[in-house]
């Protein structure tokens, strides 16, 4: 027995708040030419970027970010054990020859144009990296030049070389494999740190959105609820032939966790300010992190996506740029499961068709803000449910013993139902549970989510009242 006097036991979780859910933060994963490898880095300052990750894909996915999403990023370097490709062009004067040698740091659309004639050492050429669109400044020919920031020589043979003569090459940016990939994905799998989403930053196949529906459930099976966002493979010169293949790869693949972005543009590019065809990834889910978790990126009210020049693929003519993909195309890959842009008539620029995961037609997750709403459910209902774990309870009266856990349970609900989030949750304690026996309580959450006016069907004609019965 205490001697007489007052003891306070201070109480906690009172106030009903909850935990975090990460909103807004990502994880960009990919290949870049500094920066650690497999390890996490936080950057929120888009000046920071060059000098901690170089150049590269994954520099420029989360340049990208910060700047059309803004926050916290967080970015992984991953091994590039797939090099990228130098490819020149069947039309470059074979004599004398212009070659490229060196591991390209990133994708290019490499000219070279001769702008004085002559022998090696007396003509002149200018470079462009994006086809053409920005020159470097004439420089005089020699055996070897280095392209600075590009991993990349050009070599001059012996020989006359004759005015406006142009060498063009395609380069592809390097890439990590599915198991480098896996391994800088896991990096992020294993940190404490709080986020929504996983983009890998560069083109994938079947192949490698199969491996991150897998690393999805591995996250989910670690009380970790996120998606990841791919992209494809670019556009060629054939739209129709790009957009057919992507049917036939999709048609093998469905995953409630995956989102793939089949949209690939020119576009200023946020870190050179050249203009560059890149795919459109990072710049939709940006704006998906910009928004609360109920926001579609579609939502025409939020305007076109921004810096994109012309979609691709593209021809240059007479009158500029002129895109060959148009909204049959767009609507074919809307209904397949990509996240794709379509021209809406009457406004200016280039829109999100819809947030689409690369799910079933049948499933609850066939867009991004259901699979938002629900990771962020789960994760902050847990949360408040694990105060409760090994908790006494009376078994023949759940319903008292429990209600501090549903109230509990049900405070993440209400704040996302106050925000517009959700319409309704609710928590529910089936009867008849022994838990005597079973030492196991199942606790079931409802939630009725908004709905999203795709179409709006106007119905507008001539009246005349004189005609009324």
């Amino acid at each position: 027995m205490s001697l007489p006097g007052v003891y306070p036991i201070i109480q906690d979780g009172g106030l009903g708040a909850v935990a975090p859910s990460g909103d807004g933060a990502r994880v960009v994963v990919g290949v870049s030419s500094a920066g650690p490898l497999n390890q996490v880095i936080g950057l929120s300052d888009l000046g920071a970027v060059p000098s901690t990750l170089g150049t590269g894909p994954l520099a420029r996915a989360v340049a990208d970010q910060l700047a059309y999403g803004g926050g916290q990023v967080y970015a992984v370097r991953a091994s590039a054990d797939v090099a990228g490709t130098v490819t020149p062009d069947a039309g470059n004067p074979a004599s004398p020859a212009v070659t490229i040698t060196g591991s390209p740091l990133d994708a290019y659309d490499l000219q070279v144009r001769i702008t004085r004639a002559g022998a090696l050492g007396t003509s002149a050429f200018v470079y462009s990296l994006d086809g053409g669109d920005s020159l470097s400044l004439e420089i005089a020919t020699a055996a070897t030049y280095v392209i600075p920031g590009t991993g990349l020589s050009l070599n001059f043979a012996a020989g006359s070389y004759v005015l406006g003569d142009v060498y063009k090459f395609a380069v592809t940016a390097p890439r990590c494999s599915v198991s480098a990939a896996q391994t800088a994905i896991r990096a992020a799998l294993g940190s404490a740190l709080l986020y929504e989403y996983i983009q890998l930053a560069q083109p994938s196949d079947a192949a490698m959105w199969a491996a991150l529906d897998a690393l999805a459930l591995e996250a989910e099976n670690q009380f970790r609820y996120i998606y990841f966002v791919a992209e494809t493979v670019p556009p060629g010169s054939d739209a129709d032939a790009w957009v057919n293949a992507r049917l036939a790869e999709k048609a093998s693949f469905a995953s409630k966790h995956v989102q793939i972005v089949a949209a690939w543009g020119e576009v200023v590019d946020t870190l050179s300010g050249r203009l560059e065809v890149q795919s459109l990834a990072s710049r939709i889910a940006a704006r998906s992190s910009r928004n609360p978790v109920h926001i579609k990126t579609s939502w025409v009210q939020q305007g076109p996506l921004a810096g994109l020049v012309v979609p691709a693929p593209f021809t240059t003519g007479q009158y500029g740029k002129a895109t060959s993909f148009n909204n049959a195309h767009a609507l074919a890959l809307d209904n397949a499961g990509f996240t794709t842009i379509y021209k809406l008539i009457g406004r200016d620029g280039w829109f999100v068709v819809d947030d689409r995961m690369a799910a079933a037609p049948t499933s609850d997750y066939k867009i991004v803000p259901n699979r938002r709403v629900m990771n962020k459910a789960t994760t902050q209902v847990r949360q408040a449910l694990l105060d409760f774990v090994q908790q006494g309870v009376d078994p023949l009266d759940l319903n008292a013993s429990l209600a501090t856990l549903v109230a509990r349970a049900n405070t993440p609900l209400r704040i996302m139902q106050s925000k517009g989030e959700i319409v309704r949750g609710r928590v529910i304690i089936p009867p008849g549970q022994d838990i005597l026996a079973s030492s196991s309580l199942r606790v079931q959450v409802r939630i009725v989510p908004l709905g999203y006016l795709r179409e709006i069907t106007l119905d507008i004609g001539f009246e005349n009242p004189f005609l009324a019965a």
